[in-house]
């Protein structure tokens, strides 16, 4: 029995089938012939890859792909046949983007001979930032907590030798292994709170909570720390809205703010706290600002990474563990809302936070 479709129409529908296949393939695919010229490329590839570094039609050669060794495994692929994996692959783009690819190269044969190579470009940014996050981590919670222990064992090493000898034991020594011993526990208990929203982010507790009333508890809990700098800390909108969050969480996101602002603000300096609603961006917004020393833009995407710090020596003295901002850039993912920096140097810092409006949740809070 003939088939009903003319050979050309089953041809047509093969092409349709491989495109959308093609389309379909998650990784980036390429095949080169037995002289290591482009002969295809998946939409896959061209997103990988910027226009600029491929071409319109993509490249004859395969200078495209700015990584040697990847270049050299298509060589030895195509002379030996044989299928090699080259693993978390960095390549730099001169659009000055940089990205990391696992590429497994296979030989396309023909009988016996090879005819060309085809590689499987597969995207493992996301594994090897991860990656690097959890070195760095380690790296500097070790440094952290080194730089007190060493110090508390100096200091304990010296009052134990004094005791031994019968010499009055110098109590400006105790003061500073209790400092110390004070900052090893506010890091782990940062450390734990980090952990907690990480590892059950939903574990919140959400009622709405008068913003000013909570403001005005955080400001009576820092006032010893504003006082000793004489700064004057407002609270702008008496009648301020309300704001659907948890209670503890919210109030470690004021605190955690305010905490910085005053640190890095100087005597006599202002800080104020302002909340409103945005009719055209519904939501609740919290905004602290400052009249500190402000922060380049260049550091900006880098605060509210863990123990990230513009003025390391400067912000240790001061007690800070490094990882107040982490803590709140996890509650307020925590509670759907966001937190943005927008800061000049020599200008001062504001930090704003922004909620989902209560009114735009009613019914999840009702639930809870």
């Amino acid at each position: 029995m003939k088939s009903l479709n003319p050979p050309f129409l089953r041809r047509d529908q093969e092409l349709d089938e491989l495109k959308i296949l093609q389309t379909a393939i998650s990784d980036g695919v390429l095949v080169v012939d037995d002289q290591l010229t482009p002969i295809f490329f998946n939409s896959k590839l061209r997103l990988l890859f910027p226009m600029s570094d491929m071409g319109p039609n993509l490249n004859e050669t395969l200078s495209f792909i700015h990584n040697l060794e990847v270049v050299n495994g298509f060589r030895e692929v195509m002379e030996t046949g044989k299928a090699i994996t080259l693993h978390a692959q960095k390549f730099h783009f001169s659009d000055g983007g940089r990205i990391y690819l696992s590429v497994s190269l296979s030989p396309l044969k023909v009988g016996s001979n090879a005819r060309g190579v085809i590689g499987i470009f597969h995207d493992v940014t996301e594994l090897k930032t991860a990656e690097q996050m959890r070195i760095d981590f380690v790296a500097n919670v070790s440094h952290e907590l080194r730089t007190p222990l060493t110090s508390i064992q100096g200091y304990v090493e010296t009052l134990l030798e004094d005791a031994e000898s019968g010499r009055k034991v110098e109590t400006s020594y105790l003061k500073v292994v209790q400092r110390n011993t004070q900052r090893l526990l506010t890091l782990i208990d940062d450390l734990l709170d980090l952990s907690t929203l990480e590892s059950n982010p939903a574990a919140l507790h959400k009622e709405k909570l008068d913003t000013h009333a909570i403001s005005e508890r955080v400001m009576v809990n820092l006032s010893h720390k504003s006082q000793l700098k004489k700064q004057h800390i407002s609270v702008n909108s008496i009648e301020g809205p309300q704001v659907f969050a948890d209670p503890r969480r919210l109030e470690q996101v004021l605190t955690n703010l305010l905490d910085n602002a005053i640190k890095f603000t100087p005597n006599e300096g202002k800080i104020k706290i302002d909340w409103f609603e945005n009719l055209e961006s519904p939501g609740v917004f919290l905004k602290i600002s400052d009249t500190g020393p402000g922060i380049t833009a260049k550091h900006h995407a880098r605060l509210f990474e863990r123990f990230f710090r513009v003025d390391k020596a400067r912000s240790r003295d001061m007690g800070g563990t490094g990882l107040g901002l982490a803590i709140v850039k996890h509650i307020m993912q925590s509670h759907q809302g966001t937190v943005e920096v927008e800061s000049t140097p020599g200008e001062g810092t504001t930090f704003i936070c922004a909620f989902p409006h209560p009114k735009n949740i009613k019914f999840l809070g009702d639930r809870l």
